[in-house]
């Protein structure tokens, strides 16, 4: 198998964590605009059955200058089976790539119903792993809606990978083996383990709270969560630290429910002593809502929405 170049795409500002991902994932991997370059044998395979954080990934079929496009893209129309090509031509340098996943990766496959502001599973699972979460230490979501950040912390902590029940457009390639592709859904699939950690999430709203049981029995870790109806406010954490990670609500603009459910989570915070909190917040002020100055603040977009990660060592 000879080494494949990819473009990973993520959410805006997680390039680094998705380049680490990849690297973990044994890829040489560096951080670009939009997502992450890398490198390695069954690079496709790997980063659209191995990856979390990534939402699309392209195969490069071809680079060299701009002037040799015509015979660049014979050569990679050859390769792409019929697939459409992508072309990008950035300061006399020529790239065409084809689409090796076919469908946006952050749909898991598990979503069966979906909140009223939906978060994207790649982008909880960015969290996740920007704050360096690893499944052994206790996971509480106090603002859970549909629970797309629990959901994702339960399946990081089991070790599945996301991409395992799925097929992807590279499948379909000239000279693919599926023998080979089989062979590495076998490998990710054996580093499965029983979920250690404790994951909590709990919301005030019942029918968020329905709706997030629903789609964690539907990605099969229902088991693996403890849900409960409770306000932010009064949520007692457990009594081991460990990652206090949320997507509060926004509102459409600094409205009485959005800022009543900050100052809910503004309450929680004295009973986080000793955890890392992580908060995506708009950039509309709801964070000087939070006691304290967080530690780090990083810029990302959630569903085009500017928005920033706010962390916190309590």
């Amino acid at each position: 198998m000879t080494r494949q170049r990819i473009f990973a795409a993520c959410a805006p500002g997680f390039e680094p964590v998705l380049a680490a991902e990849l690297g973990r994932l044994g890829l040489a991997a560096r951080a670009v605009p939009g997502g992450a370059e890398a490198e390695g044998e069954d690079a496709a395979a790997i980063a659209c059955l191995g990856s979390r954080a990534a939402d699309a990934v392209a195969l490069r079929l071809w680079q060299g200058p701009e002037r040799d496009l015509p015979a660049g893209k014979r050569e990679a129309a050859r390769s792409s089976g019929g697939a459409p090509l992508a072309i990008r031509v950035d300061g006399g340098a020529a790239t065409i790539s084809v689409d090796a996943a076919g469908a946006p990766l952050f749909k898991r496959g598990w979503r069966a119903r979906v909140g009223a502001a939906p978060l994207r599973e790649s982008l909880a699972a960015g969290v996740l792993l920007a704050c360096g979460w690893d499944g052994e230490a206790p996971f509480l979501d106090p603002m859970c809606g549909s629970g797309t950040i629990a959901i994702e912390a339960a399946l990081l902590a089991s070790g599945r990978a996301p991409g395992l029940g799925r097929r992807f457009a590279f499948e379909a390639l000239p000279g693919h083996d599926p023998a080979r592709t089989e062979r590495l859904r076998a490998r990710l699939a054996a580093e499965a383990r029983p979920v250690r950690a404790a994951v909590h999430a709990s919301d005030r709203n019942a029918g968020a709270l329905r709706i997030a049981q629903k789609n964690a029995a539907a990605a099969g870790v229902e088991g693996a969560i403890r849900f409960a109806r409770e306000d932010a406010a009064h949520v007692v954490p457990p009594p081991v630290a460990g990652l206090c990670a949320t997507n509060p609500p926004y509102g459409v603009r600094l409205g009485d429910s959005a800022s009543d459910a900050w100052r809910a989570l503004a309450a929680l915070f004295p009973r986080l002593r000793g955890w890392q909190v992580a908060v995506l917040a708009p950039d509309r002020g709801f964070e000087r809502l939070l006691p304290g100055m967080p530690d780090e603040s990083i810029p990302v977009r959630n569903g085009g929405v500017a928005c920033r990660l706010v962390r916190y060592r309590r």
